[in-house]
Formats: structure tokens, sequence, C-alpha cells
């Protein structure tokens, strides 16, 4: 019994805790109100973190580009979480600009959000499921990652 009441324990401690962490509320550098939860209602939603001085961050960024393009029709959220210091909130909004982003980008300037997620190298990325179960994780790019990535959206589309 003692047993029992100790594993009913941990398993309402881990869902409170994640519950808490997918929990996010931000607003995006264009002043958009987000809600994590309220997003992954509507369809899997990957989160990458990312900063302009990272490489293989830019050189993911094309690639969540498309995936957002082909998929995002179907149900696919990406948001994107910025890492770079407060100083460079302009530098960041050029380079959105540029890149013709479509997908909502959140300043996570005191690396709070990249810290939930227990978050160490960039590119980070996670995805979520409909019930906001985390699917899958991924750090750093090397060619094909995106391969891998856009199979895991694939399960989660069909």
């Amino acid at each position: 019994m003692k047993v029992t009441a100790r594993v009913i324990f941990l398993l309402v401690i881990m869902n409170l805790i994640l519950s808490a962490q997918i929990n996010i509320k931000s607003k995006t550098i264009d002043g958009e109100d987000i809600q994590l939860m309220e997003l992954v209602k509507n369809g899997p939603v990957l989160i990458n973190f990312w900063a302009t001085w990272c490489q293989p961050c830019k050189a993911e960024m094309k690639h969540l580009k498309a995936l957002y393009d082909k998929y995002s029709e179907k149900g696919l959220t990406i948001i994107g979480f910025n890492l770079d210091s407060p100083k460079s909130v302009a530098k960041v909004k050029s380079f959105v600009s540029s890149q013709e982003l479509k997908y909502p980008i959140v300043l996570d300037t005191n690396s709070e959000i990249f810290n939930k997620f227990s978050g160490q190298v960039m590119p980070y990325s996670i995805l979520f499921n409909t019930d906001g179960n985390i699917v899958f994780k991924h750090t750093g790019y090397l060619p094909g990652d995106e391969d891998r990535l856009e199979n895991e959206i694939l399960k989660l589309l069909n």
C-alpha cells in the first residue's frame, strides 16, 4: 500500500512539474501574446532556441522556415526563442525580417525559458504533441538533422 501511495505521489508531482514547464506565457517581438498550453491544443508545437551569433542556429533556421511553410496549414506551430542580449533587440528584429521568418519569435534575453527546459546548447529544439508532452528534443545542428525532425513532425500530423 505504501509503495502504491508513493508511486501515485511521484506521478502527481511529475505531472505538476511538466505542466508548470509547458505553461509558458510570453510576448513575441511583434507584441503578440502567446501561451504554449493554448497552442498545443491546435496541433504539434516546435520551440527552437537560437541566437543571431550562433552559426549552427542560422544554418538550421532555413530548414525550420521550410518546415513551417510546408506544415503550418496542417497544424504545425513553430516558435523561435531568441537568446541574444537585451541590447540586440533591433538586430534580432532586423535578422528575422531579412530571413522572412513567418513564425513567431520571442525574446528570451535572460534565458529564463531556455533554462526551464534545461537548455545547454543551441540550437535547441523541443517538439510537443497535442497533449503537451515532449516527444522529441534535439541540440545542435548538422545537415540532415532536418529530415529527422520532419519525420517526427509527420508522425504527429498523421
